[in-house]
């Protein structure tokens, strides 16, 4: 059977509206949530539509409450991708302009989250086994996988602008010296996520506590 043809329309290329994907990474205290909604504020006086914030960091983005005019959505365990998806997929039906997810480090870290995940299907498939967890590791990963990128592929679908808090760790590298030796230097600053996901950002900004 053949495929159907489709066909595709070309127009001159001009300046539109382009949702953002905006992330801010840092340690505890280096003013994400602060800076989130300072930034969906100021992209509000443009955009317009609500600022709808999902908070799974135990309500402390109530903080701001008295600063800050927003929606807040109080998001407890398990921290599954399509939890995530479900949660955002919820501001973008009551009409959402900017949403702010604080924090997304949970989707990869927290209970339930993909590392999470991962053990579990470890453990179902070769339980305390050590021998056959080493060899089914991988494929322990599938299912997890596949709901992080389902997650992802219809968060860049949407119409909205979207803020991503992160946690970051400070890391370390291997690295060679001058005389072939191996030798630990500083990474830097880190987030806390599934790999790749922030180059999948519009922009990305570390915070600090010397510069927050």
């Amino acid at each position: 059977m053949n495929a159907p043809t489709r066909t595709f329309d070309a127009r001159p290329a001009v300046r539109a509206s382009v949702p953002l994907l905006i992330g801010l990474m840092g340690p505890s205290g280096g003013g994400k949530t602060y800076s989130a909604l300072r930034l969906a504020t100021g992209i509000q006086t443009i955009t317009g539509g609500d600022i709808y914030a999902i908070d799974t960091e135990a309500r402390r983005m109530l903080h701001y409450a008295d600063r800050f005019k927003f929606q807040h959505i109080q998001f407890d365990a398990p921290f599954g991708s399509l939890d995530y998806l479900a949660a955002i997929r919820q501001c973008v039906k009551a009409g959402a302009g900017v949403v702010i997810i604080d924090s997304m480090s949970h989707e990869h870290a927290g209970e339930g989250g993909l590392l999470d995940w991962q053990e579990s299907e470890l453990q179902r498939m070769a339980g305390e086994d050590a021998s056959k967890r080493e060899r089914v590791k991988f494929a322990a990963w599938i299912k997890p996988k596949m709901a992080h990128k389902k997650m992802l592929q219809r968060l860049l679908q949407l119409r909205m602008h979207l803020i991503f808090c992160f946690r970051a760790e400070p890391k370390m590298k291997p690295q060679k010296d001058d005389k072939g030796k191996i030798q630990f230097v500083d990474a830097g600053w880190l987030p806390v996520c599934a790999k790749g996901l922030e180059f999948e950002l519009t922009v990305s900004f570390l915070l600090s506590h010397e510069h927050p």
